[in-house]
């Protein structure tokens, strides 16, 4: 059973361009049948979750090096889990939804997705599934934060995209934002730049590079 992308993503589409295979796409979550992984069940309840698989799938982690290393990703009630592409048996990185302080992706049409966690490092992702992956994460934040009394407010001085539908000066919750160049922290001391360009074939172009950090003068 799944849902059709309708209203959650109006209010972040209007600007970012939609895949030919995202329209109409239906939204099923546990595209990688984690609830029934005996092993994966094991590690959700070790780490407190309930039994429920919000979402998982297949993705592309790009490490500090810039490489893509493959990982399943699965998001429960309370965190985020990058599980080993194959065993699924340790989790390689937890990341409790309440620590996101925003998303960052292109206006273009591709499958880069940057998790900003102020706390530590951020995580930068290749997912076929993005447009889902926002939505449930943007849900999945907004219950984690209800159940700690907050509000999970917007920050400042950040241009941001409600996709609850308000820009009244109400609480937009986890931001999603839109910029065709952005950075991210891959590591300790480690920043980033993201560019998206078009080529001539009508593709998109990624380019993952360092940030030098210009010497003082």
């Amino acid at each position: 059973m799944g849902f059709e992308i309708q209203e959650p993503l109006q209010p972040f589409m209007g600007r970012k361009e939609r895949r030919r295979s995202s329209a109409g796409k239906l939204f099923l979550g546990d595209h990688c049948d984690l609830r029934n992984d005996a092993e994966v069940q094991k590690l959700m309840a070790k780490h407190g979750e309930p039994p429920l698989v919000l979402f998982s799938c297949e993705v592309l982690k790009i490490n500090r090096r810039g490489e893509a290393v493959p990982r399943t990703l699965l998001v429960c009630a309370n965190s985020i889990f990058l599980l080993d592409a194959d065993a699924r048996r340790g989790a390689r990185r937890k990341i409790p939804l309440r620590s996101l302080a925003s998303l960052r992706m292109s206006e273009m049409s591709d499958n880069f997705l940057a998790m900003v966690c102020p706390a530590e490092y951020d995580l930068l992702l290749v997912c076929g599934r993005k447009t889902e992956l926002v939505v449930v994460l943007r849900e999945a934040h907004r219950c984690a934060m209800v159940e700690l009394g907050m509000g999970g407010g917007e920050g400042r001085g950040s241009r941001s995209v409600d996709a609850g539908g308000g820009g009244r000066g109400a609480d937009v919750g986890l931001r999603v934002e839109l910029s065709n160049r952005f950075t991210y922290k891959a590591g300790a001391n480690v920043a980033k730049a993201v560019t998206f360009t078009r080529a001539g074939d009508g593709e998109v172009d990624t380019e993952v590079a360092d940030i030098v950090a210009s010497s003082p003068g």
